[in-house]
C-alpha cells in the first residue's frame, strides 16, 4: 500500500516558471518565420545563440535559381507554417482583431497558392482536387509525382 503522508522521498519544488503573456507584434516576412520558427520576432529569443546561419528561404540568389515549382512549394509551406503559428497565437488570444484579420488573409492565400499549384502540376490536397481544376470531371489526387516521390525534380 502506498501511503504519501509516510513518504520522505517526496520531492520538493525544483524551479517555478514564469512568462510574460504575448501581446501582438507585427509578423516577420513568410520566409523569415520559416526560417526562425515563429512569425512573431517578439518571440525569437536566443536560447543560445546560433552561428550565423544563413536563411535559405531569404537569399535572393539561391531563389532565383529555384524552378518555378519549387517556389510555388515554398510559397505554400511558408504560407502553411504562418497559419500554424498564428493557430497558437489566437489559441490563446481569440479576441485579437489583428491575429483574426491576418488568419483571413493566410487562409484565402493558402487556397488560392494550392488552387494555383494543383492547376500547373497537380493536386496537393484533397481540397486542391476541386479548386485547382474546377472543369476537370475526374478525380486528380493520383496525378502526380508528388512532392515527397521527386514531383519538384
Amino acid at each position: 500500500m502506498n501511503d504519501s503522508a509516510n513518504c520522505k522521498c517526496t520531492p520538493e519544488s525544483l524551479a517555478m516558471g514564469s512568462f510574460p503573456v504575448q501581446e501582438w507584434c507585427e509578423p516577420y516576412e513568410w520566409s523569415s518565420a520559416l526560417y526562425n520558427g515563429t512569425i512573431f520576432p517578439c518571440l525569437n529569443m536566443n536560447f543560445y545563440a546560433a552561428e550565423d546561419i544563413p536563411c535559405p528561404f531569404c537569399d535572393k540568389a539561391a531563389s532565383a535559381k529555384l524552378s518555378d515549382r519549387e517556389k510555388a512549394m515554398n510559397e505554400i509551406s511558408m504560407i502553411g507554417f504562418a497559419i500554424n503559428d498564428l493557430t497558437l497565437y489566437l489559441d490563446t488570444h481569440p479576441d485579437c482583431q489583428h491575429g483574426i484579420k491576418l488568419m483571413r488573409e493566410l487562409l484565402q492565400k493558402r487556397l488560392d497558392t494550392l488552387s494555383d499549384y494543383a492547376a500547373k502540376y497537380n493536386a496537393l490536397t484533397q481540397l486542391s482536387i476541386v479548386t485547382g481544376n474546377p472543369d476537370s470531371n475526374k478525380y486528380e489526387w493520383a496525378e502526380g509525382p508528388m512532392p515527397w516521390e521527386g514531383g519538384l525534380i
